[in-house]
């Protein structure tokens, strides 16, 4: 009975230092979790303030610009965008040699605006009233650009940039375009700060974008963007552009991937056209625009991987909404041809 007793007690020392064994494990696995989770969270919040940090300086820009006599466009909103806590950056454009050149965002932003409003124009078949903006969360084109009546207007950018911008927008009475409606679209950028949101068809058709009438897109201030996100974009964009819609912008350097200079043509040929894109590169001395007429040099380049190719590409290819339409149409002649015969 004694031993039994003993072999008892045994066994139960022995199960019990497994289970504390295994509590140990467990709690280790937990606790690296849990680091790896906040890790996360730290480097996706030093991501996001890096983007807001990026957003209000290309602001300031805006606002260096529309501040002078003869701007290569106009932000009134930029200035209430470039605010840092709560006090408006001075938006005096720089004094000295330089201080006349134009910059190349400056240069993006103005180029850019004018193609937009190029595309928008009633002297078309179908006018285009589905603009696409892929922004930084802070561009102010939805409010300042005159929009032609039934506009829809989208703009795709990070949630949190997004909201400060809208609480500063509204603040000073900024308001769309009477007849024009305006939609927001959260991208969820992966930690790094890229565009790889897979879902962004999805929310664009979720909230009113339609693939059987043309769009015009267009892409500034993602500086952050890699050669998988803007993989990821095109996809999205060539399954929902109709045919003959524009997808134009101002490529980072960043997203033509390690490839050398004499080969970034031929791949953007090809990645464009891998989805649908007839495209145009545009070199920054060849743009014709408001800003050679004002006889402003342009600035030497100076931030590295920043407006390195400007493009207009045109979508070949029916959207998937317009091959099922298309599809349904060719069934319903066959169908029609079969009752009567």
């Amino acid at each position: 009975m004694a031993s039994a007793c003993l072999l008892t007690k045994s066994h139960l020392s022995l199960h019990c230092l497994a289970r504390s064994r295994n509590s140990q494990r467990i709690n280790a696995i937990a606790h690296k979790r849990r680091l790896v989770g906040v890790l996360r969270c730290a480097a996706a919040e030093q991501t996001t303030l890096q983007i807001l940090t990026a957003a209000e300086e290309r602001a300031a820009l805006r606002a260096v610009e529309s501040s002078r006599e003869e701007p290569l466009f106009h932000d009134p909103y930029a200035v209430c965008l470039a605010a840092t806590k709560g006090q408006a950056l001075n938006v005096v454009p720089a004094a000295g040699v330089n201080g006349n050149d134009v910059g190349y965002y400056e240069l993006a932003t103005s180029f850019i605006d004018e193609r937009l409003l190029e595309a928008v124009k009633d002297d078309q078949a179908t006018p285009v009233r589905q603009i696409v903006l892929l922004t930084d969360g802070m561009d102010t084109r939805p409010y300042r650009l005159p929009w032609p009546p039934a506009s829809m207007i989208f703009d795709v950018s990070p949630n949190t940039t997004f909201n400060i911008a809208v609480e500063r927008l509204e603040a000073v009475g900024a308001r769309i375009r009477r007849g024009c409606m305006f939609r927001h679209v959260s991208v969820d950028l992966s930690d790094d700060g890229d565009w790889k949101d897979e879902s962004l068809e999805r929310k664009l058709v979720s909230v009113g974008y339609q693939g059987i009438r043309p769009s015009v897109w267009a892409m500034q201030g993602l500086q952050t963007l890699t050669a998988e996100g803007l993989y990821v974009i095109l996809r999205c964009i060539g399954s929902l552009a109709a045919k003959d819609s524009i997808f134009l912008g101002e490529l980072p350097r960043t997203a033509l991937g390690d490839i050398s200079q004499d080969e970034i043509v031929a791949a953007l040929y090809r990645v464009f056209g891998s989805n649908g894109f007839h495209v145009s590169l545009m070199p920054h001395n060849e743009i014709s625009c408001s800003a050679w007429s004002k006889s402003r040099p342009l600035a030497v380049k100076t931030e590295e991987g920043y407006g390195e190719v400007f493009f207009v590409a045109k979508q070949l290819k029916l959207s998937d909404q317009q091959a099922s339409f298309a599809v349904l149409y060719i069934v319903g002649l066959r169908c029609t041809f079969f009752k009567r015969s």
